[in-house]
């Protein structure tokens, strides 16, 4: 007995998945279109276009939206489209595999993003427990030269020895400055949501900044939009990823330059962006930029910006940054209602 064509496709493809390619898919001469088959109009239907309307989520099926292919499969076995595409058992056999193929996929990817989350948490948190120690390490020294930086200028006098003293404490205080830097990144506050008002929040950080953006004559704007609802977060950690970002803006826009802000409803998130003006980052910065201790600065450790990624993920929501067309970088957070 002759094997039909389909079926020997089918032995090709299996061999595929068995050497790792997951992007296979078993061609169906009898496949048939949804829209065309039922003269359906709705463009806006996911499966509008698309082939396999029984394996896409949300569909609108017989005047009403479809659940999740899973849950809805049972009922698609019913339908013309199903059943004409489907109509035999090698029809059936294919589109089983396919359906099997795509699981495969599915859970294959999830697994690699589970892989990935869990080795970065693992990471993060050994540098957690080392910024942490290395804080602690630093703070007590610190303060025992702070104490005898005081003793000298309380206890001697003259023009060079009060220069330099003066020169040591403004480096201790940078220290200390960076010593509660780590410190923020291994000891996170616990996260306290309630619905804030985010154009309030953005305008009183914005204060927070005026004056060194005047000192250094730097325009700074906003858009923001006064239809955002509110959106539960905790105020004081959104506001610390906010200000780390203005203030990034502020250093690369420089004397003269501008810095812009806005906000605005995107589907279920509130849009806050930063963009500054100033030259763009390389496409390794890009890559880079959230990660612990990576700086493109002569100074600081590198974790604001990691700060600012582990904030908003743990509001549930996302930041990304790109170069825009007339030059500078744009840091777009997403956080959902």
């Amino acid at each position: 007995m002759k094997t039909p064509k389909e079926l020997k496709t089918l032995k090709e493809k299996m061999v595929e998945i068995k050497d790792g390619n997951l992007d296979v898919e078993a061609d169906n001469p009898k496949i048939v279109k949804c829209w065309e088959r039922l003269n359906c109009n709705k463009t806006d239907c996911p499966a509008y276009g698309k082939l396999r309307c029984w394996s896409i989520t949300g569909t609108f099926c017989h005047d009403e939206v479809q659940g999740v292919f899973a849950k809805k499969l049972g009922d698609c076995r019913k339908c013309v489209v199903y059943q004409e595409s489907c109509g035999d058992e090698i029809g059936e056999l294919l589109e089983t595999f396919n359906l099997m193929v795509k699981d495969l996929k599915f859970a294959r990817t999830s697994r690699e993003i589970s892989d990935r989350k869990k080795a970065q948490e693992e990471q993060r948190s050994r540098i957690e427990d080392l910024s942490e120690t290395l804080a602690h390490e630093v703070r007590n020294p610190l303060h025992s030269i702070r104490m005898a930086t005081t003793y000298l200028k309380q206890n001697f006098e003259g023009e060079l020895i009060t220069e330099f003293l003066s020169v040591i404490e403004e480096e201790i205080k940078r220290l200390q400055n960076l010593t509660n830097v780590f410190l923020d990144f291994s000891h996170p506050a616990p996260v306290v949501k309630e619905p804030i008002d985010i154009n309030r929040l953005i305008k009183s950080t914005l204060e927070l900044i005026s004056d060194e953006a005047e000192a250094d004559n730097i325009k700074v704007c906003s858009a923001l939009d006064i239809e955002l609802p509110p959106v539960t977060s905790d105020a004081a950690q959104i506001k610390q990823a906010l200000l780390y970002l203005l203030t990034n803006a502020l250093e690369a826009s420089g004397s003269g330059g501008t810095v812009e802000v806005g906000s605005k409803k995107e589907e279920s998130f509130a849009l806050i962006t930063v963009q500054d003006s100033g030259p763009g980052m390389s496409s390794e910065t890009i890559k880079n930029i959230f990660k612990p201790f990576f700086t493109t600065k002569t100074r600081g450790p590198g974790l604001g910006l990691t700060i600012v990624q582990r904030i908003v993920e743990e509001h549930d929501g996302s930041v990304s940054v790109e170069n825009i067309k007339d030059g500078g970088a744009l840091f777009s957070i997403h956080l959902p209602y």
